[in-house]
């Protein structure tokens, strides 16, 4: 038997090349390779009676309606705070507070971006007509649809953003969207 067909060398070459990489893992550009995640409190976040508040402003309660809080998201470019809400019907919803005046800028992302994706824009009635909304999947039956919309507030520009199926969702898109609507209106 040569060195080669031993059953023991392909093991010792597979525990050499593990221990290379184990002991490579301490270099800078494995430890930047996984960047870390922050936790609500570090991202500005902090409990409040009803729920969580950032620092910004924001106020993203536990429950609104028939809306269950699931996620706060932390400030990124334009975007200063965030919180993810759904329903146990599957409606989806992300609210989102901008810094002033950015609003129609994000509208204009989201509306180049879906287009740019192949999505095909739509045109609904009811509380939907006052977004952009963009047909996402879904069959002749049942369509897939998300709509953005932009809020201008007192010292913010917030957007509005929910994923929704018709005809399943048709009657709880706009409820959704009026709870959210006067949430944000009773913010400073």
């Amino acid at each position: 038997m040569n060195r080669w067909s031993s059953p023991w060398r392909p093991a010792s070459l597979t525990f050499g090349v593990v221990a290379a990489l184990v002991a490579n893992s301490a270099s800078p550009v494995a430890q930047t390779a996984a960047p870390k995640v922050q936790s609500e409190y570090e991202a500005g976040w902090v409990n409040d009676a009803l729920g969580m508040r950032h620092f910004s402003g924001l106020s993203c309660p536990n429950r609104l309606g028939d809306l269950t809080r699931t996620k706060v998201l932390a400030a990124a470019r334009t975007r200063l705070a965030g919180c993810i809400y759904s329903s146990e019907q599957g409606l989806q919803i992300v609210v989102r507070q901008h810094a002033p005046d950015t609003g129609p800028v994000e509208a204009q992302r989201f509306a180049a971006s879906y287009q740019a994706a192949g999505f095909a824009p739509v045109r609904l009635s009811g509380v939907s007509s006052q977004g952009i909304t963009f047909r996402t999947g879904g069959t002749e039956e049942r369509a897939l649809l998300e709509t953005f919309w932009h809020l201008k507030g007192r010292s913010s520009d917030y957007s509005l953003w929910i994923s929704y199926t018709l005809p399943e969702h048709e009657n709880l898109v706009e409820p959704a969207y009026m709870e959210l609507r006067d949430q944000l209106a009773r913010l400073k």
